[in-house]
């Protein structure tokens, strides 16, 4: 049985979840919370195997909850569900430690799909057909195909050095990406640097190369 918990602020879509997680047999909805503090508060008097989560709600957001669950519970499983395609959210979600982002319009079959997916471990990007990726937006496969570098460094990119290789390869000075993210041009060189050694490159020219061919920007 996989248990289930979710957050969503709007009653009617986080009973209408409820609902629908109860129909199939191998799923139980274990709590339900209209906050993110709720949620935090819930799963640890009763963890969820799988936490469906809103990104954008009253008190705590999204992807603070997940990262105060995820810290307490690392193994803890989380989908994010959302209207809105705004990358900078969903790669902070995804750095703190979502497991895959859909829309919220996703149909039953393929949300729940998804869980079962995710629970036994089979997330592969490079296997999701173009019914999946319909409601799956676009900057989560580019932040997970750039997990493998040959470099046996295996950290991904984090949004903020995703955000900076955006610029580079915009042709962007340091300077005018220090001004354009409100960061210190120091700051920006030490970023720079970390971002060629997870992409295994020496210079500007190689890091573009590197992320329009792994499709990162």
């Amino acid at each position: 049985m996989i248990r289930i918990g979710i957050a969503e602020d709007q009653a009617l879509i986080r009973e209408s979840l409820a609902i629908v997680m109860g129909l199939e047999a191998d799923l139980k909805v274990v709590w339900t919370a209209s906050n993110g503090f709720e949620a935090v508060a819930l799963m640890e008097q009763d963890p969820a195997d799988v936490v469906l989560m809103d990104l954008r709600m009253p008190e705590l957001d999204g992807s603070s909850a997940i990262r105060r669950i995820r810290a307490r519970q690392s193994l803890a499983l989380v989908i994010v569900l959302t209207t809105f395609q705004h990358e900078e959210w969903l790669m902070d979600a995804i750095d703190a430690g979502a497991g895959l982002c859909l829309l919220k319009e996703v149909p039953p079959d393929l949300l729940v799909g998804a869980i079962r997916r995710l629970v036994r471990g089979d997330w592969d990007p490079a296997r999701w057909t173009a019914d999946w990726r319909k409601y799956a937006p676009e900057i989560q496969f580019r932040m997970r195909l750039s997990i493998p570098f040959q470099t046996g460094k295996t950290d991904a990119l984090t949004s903020r050095e995703l955000a900076i290789l955006c610029k580079l390869c915009e042709g962007a000075t340091n300077k005018e990406i220090a001004a354009g993210l409100h960061l210190a041009e120091g700051t920006v060189k030490n970023y720079v640097s970390e971002i060629y050694a997870k992409l295994g490159v020496r210079h500007r020219a190689e890091a573009v190369r590197v992320a329009r061919e792994r499709a990162l920007v």
